[in-house]
């Protein structure tokens, strides 16, 4: 099936699961036969695993590697009232970490003994030499690191020169050898296999605080899991994957307690609160669409500190002023980031880059602003559906941010043109390098040779998937409701997409400050539901003179009509059963 909408789109159908399986819990759970097929595409045979939160256990912390390492040396500084120094990356997985191990630590620390700092671009990702110069001169005797750290050996080394201990919380691919750290808690190491390789960095921090506290008898810091969820989310990684999902019953728990008011952040509320969303309706589009880019803001348009004081502080008065500081940033973030998509655009147009077809879109930028390359990388990968490389082009160094899409993995891509980078980091999803000047053609050669070798792994040159086809009849609440129940949706677990066949639209009008958007009502056999179809409002046309044409769409809930609507909209050409 092709696009109507959009050039080079194609649909297929997902492959179909077995039909005894699909009709087995149709009549198990008296579902529609689309939630069924979805049940059993997900699920397999341990479909119910999907619908009980009992059935999915977290893994012990025990089995991440050097855990046990890393809760002796903090047991030991609670044990001589040691001062520990914090060290956060600046991005929401870094923050929502650092901000998890303070709310660990200081309550079992004499006052004034934990003291924390996130990085900004300034310094970098990881760990800086400025930083352990302040660790050395303000007498700290152990540094403990949030989403970084396991490519920091310079670093770590000249710190434990000078008799102060690293234990390392990250999740980045080791670059190298490992440092010299007491501890180095990351799934990703390969001398160990914990489950869950794909845990952000705030899940490995959270997973070292719940050993610290069983081993001093401590309740779980369960409380914590607002925190968890939301850097899960804004990091990107995979909810579900190779049959584990347990980031997904991560935020599923964070969302539990936010919903009870029971979160470990009053400033997380607040913000919530002054951007309208119902913490008893959350979803991953609200924590990733909505809280992190305003936290993220912090570190492209002004101090990181904000953000991260505003998940930490426990008075309302100062979590009122710093989310305010956070929107303002947000909206010098916005007006740099469209400025700069619109760059990035007119140089895809006047250069002839056809991305769709080259499989990679790499765009170098004499002093673009550094701190908004990976959201314009984002905007431009879920566009094209190739992996995206978005430069800055400063004096001598060039400093990139890669997103990806579907199986393409831009981690292994770095490694492999690893020399010539001068600094790189990040996992499978979205990552970060500074190159040489120089090095910047031999870069994109290879790059692009290297993308030929893996054309399999990209998602433009594959159709997208239709789960099921749905009937408007079959669209209920209780239909919604059930949906509901596989959420969160997010990597690894996208939101199931429906085909609709023989639709008709009536009532369009176009929507939004920039009257970008469309809404209308989809009409299949006499049955009606309200839609709307964001950033198409430019094919108003189209959907005007749309008649006997299949549609592939999500179904979500507008909580403004209190009702369920038609969402993600593509028109296709009919197809054959």
């Amino acid at each position: 099936m092709r696009s109507l909408l959009r050039d080079r789109r194609e649909w297929r159908f997902a492959p179909s699961p077995d039909a005894s399986l699909v009709e087995a819990i149709r009549v198990s759970l008296g579902c529609s036969h689309a939630i069924a097929v979805l049940l059993a595409q997900r699920g397999g045979s341990a479909w119910d695993a999907l619908l009980d939160p009992v059935a999915q256990r977290s893994h012990p912390p025990s089995a991440l590697p050097d855990i046990e390492h890393a809760v002796a040396r903090l047991t030991r500084a609670i044990e001589k009232g040691e001062r520990v120094f914090i060290h956060g990356d600046f991005d929401v997985d870094g923050l929502t970490g650092a901000a998890v191990l303070y709310r660990t630590l200081r309550p079992l620390l004499p006052p004034n003994s934990v003291k924390v700092e996130v990085s900004d671009r300034a310094a970098g990702h990881g760990l800086s030499r400025p930083f352990v110069l302040r660790a050395i001169d303000e007498g700290f005797s152990l540094v403990v690191t949030a989403d970084c750290g396991v490519a920091s050996q310079p670093e770590i080394a000249e710190l434990r020169a000078a008799g102060i201990d690293t234990v390392v919380t990250d999740h980045h691919l080791p670059v190298g050898d490992l440092p010299a750290a007491v501890a180095i808690v990351d799934p990703h190491r390969g001398d160990h296999a914990y489950p869950n390789r794909h845990l952000a960095g705030v899940g490995v921090a959270y997973k070292l605080a719940c050993a610290l506290y069983e081993s001093l008898g401590k309740p779980t810091p369960t409380a914590l899991l607002d925190l968890v969820a939301l850097g899960t989310i804004a990091d990107l990684v995979p909810l579900c994957a190779d049959g584990d999902n347990e980031n997904q019953r991560l935020i599923r728990e964070g969302f539990h307690l936010m919903s009870a008011a029971q979160g470990s952040s009053l400033g997380l509320r607040t913000l919530m609160a002054k951007l309208s969303i119902n913490p008893k309706k959350l979803t991953t589009t609200d924590f990733g669409y909505l809280v992190a880019p305003k936290l993220n803001a912090a570190n492209r348009a002004g101090d990181p500190k904000v953000a991260f004081l505003l998940l930490i502080t426990e008075v309302a008065d100062q979590a009122e002023y710093l989310a305010e500081i956070l929107l303002d940033y947000n909206r010098d973030r916005e007006i740099a980031q469209n400025d700069l998509i619109a760059q990035a655009e007119a140089m895809i147009r006047e250069e002839g880059m056809d991305p769709q077809e080259d499989g990679i879109l790499f765009l170098v930028g004499t002093y673009w602003n550094e701190g908004i390359l990976g959201l314009v990388a984002s905007n431009l990968t879920e566009r094209y559906r190739v992996p995206t490389l978005v430069l800055s082009r400063g004096d001598r160094i060039t400093r990139g941010s890669c997103r990806s899409v579907g199986d393409f993995d831009v981690s292994a891509a770095l490694d492999a043109v690893g020399p010539l980078l001068l600094q790189y980091g990040g996992h499978k999803m979205a990552a970060g390098f500074s190159v040489a000047n120089e090095s910047l053609p031999e870069l994109e050669e290879r790059l692009a040779e290297y993308v030929a070798e893996h054309r399999s792994s990209i998602a433009a040159f594959h159709p997208e998937e239709i789960d099921t086809e749905v009937s408007l009849t079959d669209v209920d609440v209780r239909f919604y409701t059930n949906l509901a129940s596989l959420a969160p949706y997010g990597p690894g677990n996208p939101p199931p997409r429906f085909l609709l066949r023989d639709c008709l639209f009536d009532g369009l009008s176009l929507v939004g400050s920039h009257r970008q958007h469309l809404k209308g009502r989809v009409v299949q056999n006499g049955v009606a539901l309200p839609f709307i179809a964001f950033r198409l409002g430019k094919h108003l046309e189209a959907f005007e003179e749309a008649g006997n044409l299949d549609l592939v769409c999500q179904i979500g809930f507008d909580d403004w009509r209190n009702d369920i609507q038609v969402q993600g909209i593509d028109l296709v050409r009919p197809i054959a059963s």
